[in-house]
């Protein structure tokens, strides 16, 4: 055998075997921890606390399973009524604003996810975390198509004007 293809061989080898123990140690428990996280809130322009760590450990999750928890923006923030715009901005300045409700029913919600990542998103409140693996058949299912922020840096209440 050409050593040329042993060594081939074994680099391959390699690097599957880092691949595999990089996703391995990734992959938090069941809880994972809120992190560290400031996120400036403003409400019709007017600066308003931020949501901090503290802000969100002693904040009951509106929606819990054993991998995430999500709080509504209007249980962080109580002036996101419904009626109002919810814009939420990563530190890059993207921002998606959604309705409060929307549309379709979805709420907004800042959730936490089995990787420790903090995630705004529009969720069902009936399903707020739908199953999307294996679901579809192979490469024709959607996914998940909801348009979300992470990480998040701001949050911008804004109230409909008359």
């Amino acid at each position: 055998m050409p050593r040329w293809l042993l060594l081939l061989a074994l680099v391959a080898c390699s690097k599957a075997t880092k691949d595999s123990d990089r996703l391995q140690r990734e992959a938090p428990g069941s809880a994972a921890r809120v992190p560290d996280v400031s996120i400036a809130v403003t409400v019709d322009g007017a600066e308003r606390g931020a949501i901090t760590s503290a802000t969100l450990a002693g904040t009951k999750p509106d929606f819990v399973d054993p991998e995430r928890r999500a709080w509504r923006v209007a249980t962080l923030v109580p002036e996101a009524v419904p009626g109002t715009v919810v814009e939420a901005a990563g530190p890059t300045g993207v921002a998606v604003k959604f309705a409060q409700p929307t549309p379709d029913g979805l709420e907004p919600v800042l959730y936490l996810t089995r990787r420790g990542d903090l995630v705004v998103a529009a969720v069902d409140p009936k399903d707020p975390f739908p199953k999307y693996h294996g679901q579809g058949g192979r490469l024709h299912r959607a996914g998940d198509t909801m348009p979300r922020v992470s990480p998040v840096a701001k949050l911008a209440i804004t109230h409909a004007t008359p």
